[in-house]
């Protein structure tokens, strides 16, 4: 028994009249498709400007972008370059209308905040050339068979097309072009590797005459496109490849601090940055201090570390060795103080909970100045407490750190979108760094 039957992709095939009619016809734009596009345009950006996932997913789903880059491939398959002019002209036209309309959308909506739905579409790596050549396979091997399935919808919401070009015009609209860039490669990384998935399938199932000429041709656009793909795939690549040890790096980072930090009933880190530019790892702990002496040590398990070997440790509250002294002291008073030390820490706990809860919001909210503030180096902040037993955040402080100085206008701005992303008033000092520590 032959296993390569199960995978013949020539099984159930439709005829090829069947399959040439439904990827030519699926890449019309007039009428229906033409509204269509534009209503999961503002489905899409409504879902992004709103952080709404189900919303992005339907916007995917209506949305008729896949058609042409199916024909586009159909065409170069079978050597009718009528069919693959008209596609490309009709994807471009499609890429205009959803970036121009996007960014019209993004530049009337009073809701500007960068979302996490608009910020996950600004980074392509290597993992989405993977899910396009995959999904473009799956969707046209579903486009040949002799019954539709649901394979198409699938692959729609597999290979985003729709939601990176909103995200192209959100960039557009406010002039952020990180987003513009980072958002429109994204979208070309899937439109090409679906075409080429496409191309390559319709080349094994579509029936051709067999001409030496013809064969020639297409095994040469089948080596420009590799090699296209490969020059497209190269940024995708490096910035897997950081995404891979940026996660290698906080993983072992995590389990150092639980292993070598952290003590139970003396030391917790309640926060943690890795600095890769200064290859600095800057550590928030409450109860006793880190002294000189233990910090050589973890210095020294750090170096043993294959990730975190090229870091060096900085606790930001560590006190000096004079305080840290007396702070023994104190603490070695017995069971008196430690139970002093527990109502305490009952009634700081509410507290503490709301300062850890801030200092992750504020990583989310660094993130996102940076993107849409260039200027913008990094971003602290602490809500403003009145009553420790009920804490709650009224008022936020927060610090701007800065590489230039800043306009009063852009100093309002900033304001105005803190405060709208953390629906309260907002305090805000800006401090320009001049050097790097």
């Amino acid at each position: 028994m032959q296993i390569n039957k199960y995978f013949d992709i020539h099984f159930e095939r439709a005829d090829d009249a069947t399959i040439a009619k439904r990827l030519i016809g699926g890449a019309k734009i007039k009428g229906p498709a033409l509204v269509i596009l534009i209503l999961s345009m503002f489905i899409a950006s409504i879902g992004l400007n709103m952080n709404s996932t189900a919303v992005v997913i339907g916007a995917m789903l209506i949305s008729p972008l896949m058609g042409p880059i199916l024909a586009t491939g159909f065409g170069f398959a079978t050597l009718n370059f009528t069919v693959v002019k008209s596609a490309i002209l009709r994807l471009s036209l499609q890429i205009t209308i959803a970036v121009l309309a996007s960014a019209l959308y993004f530049y009337i909506t009073p809701v500007q905040t960068a979302t996490s739905e608009l910020l996950a579409r600004t980074e392509p790596n290597i993992f989405d050339v993977f899910i396009a050549i995959f999904g473009g396979l799956a969707g046209i091997i579903g486009q040949t068979r002799k019954t539709l399935d649901n394979v198409i919808p699938g692959v729609a919401i597999a290979t985003a097309l729709m939601p990176p070009l909103c995200t192209a015009g959100y960039g557009l609209a406010n002039g952020n072009w990180h987003y513009f860039f980072g958002a429109s490669y994204l979208f070309f990384i899937n439109a090409f590797f679906i075409f080429f998935a496409a191309f390559i399938v319709l080349k094994g199932v579509y029936s051709l005459p067999f001409h030496k000429q013809v064969e020639e041709v297409n095994r040469r656009n089948q080596l420009i496109f590799l090699v296209i793909g490969l020059i497209m795939a190269i940024p995708s690549i490096y910035a897997g490849y950081d995404m891979t040890i940026k996660y290698s790096e906080s993983n072992h980072m995590e389990q150092f601090i639980k292993n070598d930090i952290n003590q139970e009933g003396r030391r917790q880190v309640i926060d943690y940055s890795l600095d890769q530019t200064n290859k600095l790892v800057n550590i928030v702990v409450i109860g006793a201090p880190v002294t000189s002496e233990e910090q050589a040590q973890l210095d020294d398990k750090l170096q043993k570390d294959e990730y975190l070997q090229p870091y060096t440790l900085r606790f930001v509250n560590s006190v000096d060795e004079k305080k840290s002294t007396m702070d023994k002291t104190n603490l070695n008073k017995s069971s008196e103080n430690l139970e002093t030390y527990k109502n305490l820490s009952n009634l700081y706990q509410p507290t503490y909970q709301l300062v850890s809860e801030t200092i992750n919001t504020m990583k989310t909210t660094e993130a996102e100045a940076k993107a849409l503030f260039p200027f913008v180096s990094k971003v602290e902040g602490m809500p403003l407490i009145d009553n420790l037993e009920q804490p709650k955040a009224s008022r936020y402080m927060v610090i701007i750190h800065t590489t230039s100085a800043v306009s009063d206008a852009d100093s309002e701005r900033i304001k105005a979108w803190l405060e709208a992303k953390l629906s309260a008033p907002v305090t805000i000092s800006i401090e320009q760094t001049t050097s790097t520590l």
